[in-house]
C-alpha cells in the first residue's frame, strides 16, 4: 500500500475499520491478516428467531427489553437442557410449534419462559405421541417434529 493510499485512509470519515488496520499494517511493514468473522451467539441468533416468529405472527416489531433478555438466557438453558447438541434447532421448533393460545394471549419471552413446561406439554399432547421410558427424548421429539 503506498504513503498517499494510507494517509488517505487515515483522513477518510469513511474508512472501515479493516482498512484502516491494514493500512496500519502496512505502515509498520507488516503482514496483515483480517480477522476470522466472529460467530453471532446462541443468545443472539435464539433472539433472532424469536424476534422473526413474533414478526410474523403479530405483524409488529417486538419490543425487547432487559426483562426479555433475562427470559430468553432461561429458556436457552431449559432448551439445552432438553437438547444440548441442537439448541437452536430446538428452540426454532419450540417458536413454531407454540400452542395458538400463547401466540394470541400471551406471545412474549416472559411468559413463555414461566410457562415453559406447560408449553412442551401442551405441544407433546397435541402431537399424541406414545409414552417412552425416556422424557428427554419424548420432548426433544415433540418440539422437533
Amino acid at each position: 500500500m503506498t504513503r498517499e493510499k494510507i494517509i488517505k485512509l487515515l483522513n477518510s470519515p469513511k474508512a472501515s475499520r479493516e482498512q484502516l488496520r491494514e493500512a496500519l499494517a502496512a505502515y509498520a511493514g507488516v503482514e496483515y491478516s483480517p480477522q476470522k468473522e466472529k460467530k453471532e451467539s446462541l443468545f443472539n441468533q435464539c433472539k433472532t428467531i424469536f424476534l422473526e416468529a413474533y414478526k410474523q405472527h403479530v405483524k409488529v416489531d417486538y419490543t425487547f427489553d432487559r426483562r426479555d433478555g433475562v427470559a430468553l438466557a432461561s429458556l436457552i438453558e431449559k432448551v439445552q437442557a432438553l437438547d444440548d447438541n441442537d439448541v437452536l434447532v430446538t428452540f426454532g421448533a419450540l417458536m413454531s410449534n407454540l400452542p395458538d393460545w400463547y401466540k394470541i394471549n400471551g406471545f412474549s419471552l416472559t411468559v413463555i419462559n414461566g410457562k415453559f413446561n406447560e408449553i412442551v406439554a401442551s405441544i407433546r399432547n397435541e402431537r399424541k405421541q406414545g409414552i417412552t421410558d425416556n422424557y428427554k427424548a419424548r420432548i426433544i421429539n415433540d418440539l422437533t417434529t
